[in-house]
């Protein structure tokens, strides 16, 4: 078969295994992946146990790509980086992983409360996913104006991104409705992250003249 031809062949198949995909994923977020047998995942995907096999290599290796595809998403996310627009770009992305949640709130689950149940080769492969997430995003930092020190910097990427990765959890605890979250969101972590920027910039970020940010210090 041309090459054409494979290509439609494993997005025809891809296609098809969404569905399963997705009620695995639901039944891993809801449940959680050590307490659900394989026998009774094969039965909520609509086969035998022994056919589960055939359309994937394993139960590990199936939490595996559900969690490798949020990452893929994110580090996605940290890739625009028109010099012109640092900032834009800054707030863009904060805004964009925010948005995320909405779309892959289970994905954000398994991938903070399921990480332990992958195997060491995936564990390690999925922690250079998220070490190459936070650099784009301290790459997108400093082109935003941030100066402080390295490991300054580099501690207040990966307690922002662990803040919001966590987010599904932190939600089912607040009162905050739907329409309420992503500005709420927002200024949480921009105020974050005007700690590490210069006044100038971080009065940008909130759309605050500088001169009334220092009066309002005073």
């Amino acid at each position: 078969m041309n090459q054409l031809g494979d290509k439609g062949t494993e997005e025809s198949i891809s296609s098809r295994l969404e569905p399963l995909r997705k009620t695995a994923l639901q039944l891993f977020a809801q449940r959680g992946f050590a307490r659900v047998s394989l026998r009774e995942l094969a039965q909520q995907l609509g086969m035998g146990p022994g056919s589960f096999y055939c359309h994937f290599e394993s139960k590990e290796q199936l939490l595996f790509e559900l969690i490798e595809e949020l990452f893929t998403d994110l580090i996605a996310l940290a890739r625009c980086r028109d010099k012109d627009c640092s900032l834009a770009c800054l707030k863009a992305f904060v805004h964009a992983h925010i948005g995320l949640h909405e779309r892959r709130a289970m994905h954000f689950l398994i991938a903070e409360r399921e990480f332990h149940c992958l195997s060491l080769e995936h564990q390690q492969h999925i922690c250079k996913m998220r070490q190459e997430y936070e650099h784009r995003f301290l790459v997108l930092l400093r082109e935003a104006g941030a100066n402080a020190p390295s490991p300054v910097l580099a501690a207040t990427v990966h307690a922002v991104m662990a803040w919001l990765n966590n987010l599904p959890s932190w939600l089912e605890q607040s009162e905050l409705t739907a329409s309420q979250r992503p500005a709420v969101l927002s200024a949480i972590v921009l105020g974050s992250l005007s700690s590490v920027l210069p006044l100038p910039v971080h009065s940008v970020l909130w759309n605050v003249p500088a001169t009334r940010k220092r009066i309002a210090r005073k």
